[in-house]
């Protein structure tokens, strides 16, 4: 299957290549929404911060503007396995982990565009306690090694509270075996989520994880993490094994190998919308925000305003652009390359059990790293022909034709900023 995958976007980068220096290319086939019928996806979310961002796209048109309607719906975590899979719906937004870890029974299932790093996990404190973080040990000097160890020391004979969520599990575990504390050396309070907040507020609990609602409640009030999930990850070996990597998580949009296939054209229009999307919350914040949390109260029932947003963007999900998101897909030797934290997580459920059948490979389930590298062939030729037919002379249509080139390309839709600017380069407009 990996081979297969390799070979077709090998063939697809060629022919990229190729069409740079060819203007009689053969022409492209119908583009939906742009030269045809808008596509209708079918886009489910989940109640979360970081697989819901998709709403903001929505509200701003960017779905529109590259041909697509869609159509969003809701998912539990527990069905998005399911509905991905039975073609309830054509996309979700959702972390790679659970079709890594339903792989026996759903073994189609393809994570094809990232957007954020799940970061949440962190060590809670009351920041008039005087307790120091992670980033004071390191401005000191420390080596990362003794600035995670000088955090965890500070539990021994302390009050620590957590709840027995098993996805929190891992981080708590391998805090403690880092800082080379027994659990037999600190109180344990475990308690329901909301629970340790309240003995964090009463004082009864000195230290707290937690989930995400906990530690933006602890946040907002003043509470501060001392270390985190990635303070780990980024000290980590570059390597899969590295099991720290293991707490963080890529997450983004998913659909099924024979969508990806089928529609490929409608998969490249809507990484770019991915990443338009990102764009946005960093350029334009404070509408960001109001369109996200607006619709996270609508689905949750709990009400979220831009403070709670902003601790989710700084803190527990930062969203990266399409240039941050270039290290994870070309640096094997940053900690964060997407197949070591994959391949980390992966191999956590080989450790575990969670296999009956053959495990199976990074590649078998991430398909983001080919999209991505996609991405970037189609715009590099896409901005040198468009540079290039500037310096000529065109009649009103193909002008026409190249300022629509331009601004996919502002876009982020670089799929149809190439195939635009073909267009004029072979004299077809």
């Amino acid at each position: 299957m990996t081979r297969v995958r390799s070979q077709r976007t090998g063939a697809l980068v060629l022919l990229v290549l190729l069409m740079m220096g060819c203007s009689e290319s053969p022409m492209p086939r119908k583009t939906a929404g742009l030269s045809g019928d808008p596509v209708v996806v079918r886009l489910a979310n989940m109640p979360y911060a970081d697989c819901s961002y998709s709403v903001i796209g929505a509200e701003k048109g960017f779905f529109a503007d590259v041909g697509i309607v869609v159509q969003h719906e809701q998912v539990r975590i527990e069905d998005v396995v399911s509905a991905l899979a039975n073609g309830r719906f054509d996309v979700v937004s959702a972390p790679p982990g659970l079709f890594f870890a339903a792989h026996d029974t759903a073994p189609e299932l393809r994570s094809f565009v990232f957007a954020d790093l799940f970061q949440g996990f962190a060590l809670m404190a009351n920041p008039d306690a005087g307790h120091r973080s992670y980033s004071y040990f390191r401005q000191t000097g420390m080596s990362h090694k003794d600035a995670v160890s000088g955090v965890v020391q500070q539990l021994r004979g302390r009050t620590f509270a957590y709840p027995t969520e098993a996805a929190i599990k891992p981080f708590i575990d391998f805090l403690l075996a880092s800082g080379g504390v027994d659990r037999s050396e600190l109180r344990s309070l475990v308690l329901d989520d909301a629970l340790t907040v309240a003995s964090m507020r009463r004082g009864d609990a000195d230290f707290q994880v937690g989930g995400a609602p906990s530690r933006i409640t602890l946040q907002k009030e003043g509470f501060v993490p001392l270390i985190a999930a990635v303070d780990l990850a980024k000290g980590a070996s570059p390597t899969r094994r590295s099991r720290e990597l293991a707490t963080v998580g890529l997450n983004g949009w998913a659909t099924t190998e024979r969508y990806y296939e089928e529609h490929h054209d409608t998969i490249l229009r809507l990484a770019s919308v991915n990443y338009r999307i990102i764009d946005f919350m960093r350029e334009h914040r404070a509408e960001a925000l109001r369109i996200h949390m607006r619709y996270l109260s609508r689905v949750t029932g709990q009400e979220f305003d831009a403070s709670d947003g902003a601790v989710i963007y700084d803190d527990l999900d930062p969203f990266f652009s399409f240039e941050e998101q270039r290290e994870w897909y070309f640096n094997e030797e940053n900690p964060l390359y997407y197949a070591h934290i994959k391949g980390a997580i992966l191999d956590s459920f080989v450790d575990d059990g969670v296999f009956k059948k053959e495990p199976p490979t990074v590649e078998d389930v991430i398909f983001s790293d080919d999209v991505y590298r996609e991405l970037v062939v189609l715009r590099d030729a896409a901005k040198q022909r468009i540079e290039s037919l500037k310096q000529g002379t065109l009649d009103s249509s193909s002008a026409e034709t190249l300022k629509q080139a331009e601004q996919h390309y502002e876009w982020r839709n670089y799929y149809d900023a190439d195939r635009l600017s073909r267009l004029v380069a072979s004299g077809r407009t």
